[in-house]
């Protein structure tokens, strides 16, 4: 036995229910415990309950119940729509990684270990004058070949420095 905060004395019961009344009460998020003394502190209130009361109990017990239903149905749209976009967002990224050592793999066969810093000194940040540009635009157009897709000279020029940055 337990006291409450009002000091009344609680003893624990177990009740045993058909295991789809459960699985329900578990889908529905339902606080079987708190329901269950709701409900019998009604019945057994000090004020006697009509049929009447009943049914409008039982009927106000049915529309919360379907609201939580909704809710929870919304919710779960919710939860699925945003699956869909994380999914989404994965599969963009993995494309982009794709890209990204497609455009590695053929700089790497193009550039090799440019033990001369020629394609070092290609970047655009290393050319100002603009000297090397036929030679860049040759390269990103390679590249491109290479990869079977056009790419974007940033593209380029970010795998390169990437290129540069990992040789010894």
């Amino acid at each position: 036995m337990r006291v409450d905060r009002d000091g009344r004395l609680l003893r624990q019961v177990t009740v045993w229910l058909p295991v789809e009344v459960t699985d329900m009460i578990a889908a529905d998020q339902l606080n079987l415990s708190g329901f269950l003394r709701q409900q019998l502190e009604i019945l057994y209130g000090s004020e006697p309950l009509t049929e009447d009361r009943r049914a409008q109990l039982v009927q106000a017990a049915r529309e919360s119940l379907a609201r939580r239903r909704e809710e929870d149905a919304a919710a779960e749209e919710d939860r699925d729509r945003a699956r869909g976009v994380v999914r989404q967002m994965r599969t963009d990224r993995d494309a982009a990684q794709v890209r990204q050592d497609g455009i590695a793999g053929a700089l790497a066969a193009i550039v090799g270990n440019d033990a001369t810093g020629r394609y070092c000194r290609m970047l655009p940040e290393n050319d100002p004058a603009g000297d090397w540009i036929g030679d860049w635009e040759a390269l990103v157009s390679g590249i491109s070949r290479r990869c079977g897709a056009p790419v974007d000279s940033a593209e380029v020029a970010s795998g390169l420095r990437a290129l540069v940055a990992t040789k010894p």
